[in-house]
């Protein structure tokens, strides 16, 4: 649903800068990061959630796959444009320069338009549907304007500033809808006036992005140098590329339902409900990436070795998404039923519990595709996304025909496995280091002990609520007696950050 994913690759440009930034950058970095979870779980759990019972799975399902749809095809209006600006921002490169990239991003965002239409005609989307698409590609623009706007203020070191307007726009909406759904206001369940005022609160912070930049003087643009330099595209080119397939094998899955099924909207409504709590559980990992990518980029521009700091990530990550991953597997009915009710049934269950599997994976693809990208080895990064892509459409035209929403995340899973064991894989190559056999070996004796204690929990009289409490506080005292954590690992890992 939201940019988790693109946002975690926008990070690690930004801290990799660090380096040239001053130091009370991680003050606000902490601040930026905190500010951003509450909202967005507001955001998830609050509005999103809201919007999807009070629209209906199958109306949402449409809106879901429209979304995901236009958001792939973004990449066009900003191919890594924004990090190049805050590049050169923070490294004080010329502003006139700077100027051109404004009317670059003009002409690539109208390219985005016309090939968003093209790509939407030629996949057969009904007519019908283009007034919300174009409301949604036009979100997507204005969404990559106000980042663009941000990289001035993140590269003049504005982080209050960038602080606000890193939420405004969701914290314009939480207070639109929170009401709209508290009160069940009609408008509240239409999903077009929902993707306008997601439209409207993005225009509002970019013009009050705007008149901060302008009155700290700092000029975006000038009429008279309105002359776009497409010169810096050849550069960005590796990087666009990673950001798009990585897009892509994550979110073709609902796009495929959508078209490939009769009830392929209600299927993509149910995908949606079922991916919520995945992507609210990735905001840990994203958070992580951030503090975990200028530290390796650091040790390795130092010529330190990274595999102290890799070890201790990898098992405190790890320990993290197991439990996360078979909590929601063992109690998937309670969850959906608590979040959405009656909506609720075994089938969104299964696609719950089936999709939190791939918490594990995700993992490896935040350390391991950090590493690669600290280390410039967008090539073998290139070929990784580009085969989950592969892997996820073939299966996808397989299991989805047979399972509906359950194929698509069976495919996801999949994929993503294949994936995060490559970006692994090419790590152990390119760095030469050893396989860590001896915390595998724990992690799985840790996925057995979690198990067994899972089924006697659930075939027990406990309440779910107890139950669900028990196991992950019985979960998290295993990974200290087996010795995955401890105290000095987690203090050591935070020295190293």
């Amino acid at each position: 649903m939201l940019h988790n994913k693109i946002a975690a690759l926008h990070l690690l440009v930004y801290f990799h800068l660090s380096t040239v930034m001053h130091k009370k950058l991680a003050g606000w970095v902490i601040i930026l990061i905190l500010v951003n979870v509450s909202i967005k779980l507001v955001w998830i759990f609050g509005v999103e959630r809201g919007v999807q019972l009070a629209a209906g799975f199958e109306a949402y399902g449409l809106y879901y796959s429209l979304f995901n749809f236009s958001f792939v095809l973004s990449i066009v209006t900003d191919p890594g444009i924004n990090n190049y600006l805050l590049r050169s921002v923070a490294q004080q490169v010329a502003t006139k320069e700077n100027i051109k990239l404004f009317s670059l991003k003009l002409i690539l965002s109208a390219i985005y338009i016309v090939i968003t239409f093209l790509s939407a005609i030629c996949s057969g989307y009904d007519s019908s549907y283009f007034i919300l698409l174009f409301w949604l590609s036009l979100y997507h623009v204005l969404w990559s304007f106000l980042n663009f706007l941000r990289s001035y203020l993140k590269g003049a070191e504005l982080y209050k500033a960038e602080t606000v307007f890193s939420v405004l726009d969701k914290l314009l909406l939480i207070l639109l809808f929170i009401p709209l759904l508290v009160y069940d206001i009609a408008l509240s369940s239409n999903l077009l006036f929902f993707a306008i005022s997601q439209v409207i609160a993005v225009a509002i912070s970019i013009i009050c992005c705007a008149l901060v930049l302008h009155q700290n003087r700092i000029f975006v643009f000038q009429i008279s140098k309105l002359k776009p330099d497409f010169s810096i595209l050849k550069s960005l080119m590796p990087f666009t590329l990673f950001t798009f397939l990585v897009l892509a094998y994550n979110k073709i899955d609902s796009i495929m339902l959508e078209k490939m099924l009769p009830n392929g909207q209600l299927e993509a409504g149910i995908y949606a409900a079922a991916y919520r709590l995945l992507d609210a559980s990735n905001i840990i990992y994203v958070l992580f990436a951030s503090l975990f990518f200028p530290t390796v980029s650091r040790f390795i521009a130092q010529g330190k070795s990274i595999r102290a700091v890799v070890k201790e990530s990898f098992e405190l990550l790890m320990v993290l998404a197991i439990i996360i991953s078979l909590s929601c597997w063992f109690f998937k009915v309670e969850i959906m039923h608590l979040l959405y009710g009656d909506k609720s049934s075994s089938h969104l269950s299964d696609v719950f519990g089936l999709l939190m599997f791939n918490s594990p994976f995700i993992v490896l693809y935040y350390i391991f595709s950090s590493i690669l990208t600290a280390g410039n080895k967008l090539k073998a990064l290139n070929i990784i996304s580009g085969m989950g892509l592969l892997i996820n459409i073939v299966l996808n035209c397989y299991f989805i025909p047979q399972y509906l929403a359950y194929g698509a995340a069976l495919s996801t899973l999949i994929a993503l496995v294949v994936a995060g064991l490559s970006y692994q894989a090419f790590y152990h190559i390119y760095f030469e280091a050893k396989f860590p056999l001896r915390i595998i070996l724990k992690l799985f004796g840790f996925v057995s002990i979690l198990v067994l204690g899972g089924y006697l929990l659930k075939y027990s009289n406990i309440h779910w609520l107890l139950s669900l409490f028990i196991f992950v506080s019985g979960s998290i005292i295993t990974s200290f007696l087996i010795k995955l954590l401890s105290l000095e690992k987690i203090k050591d890992m935070l020295k190293m950050v």
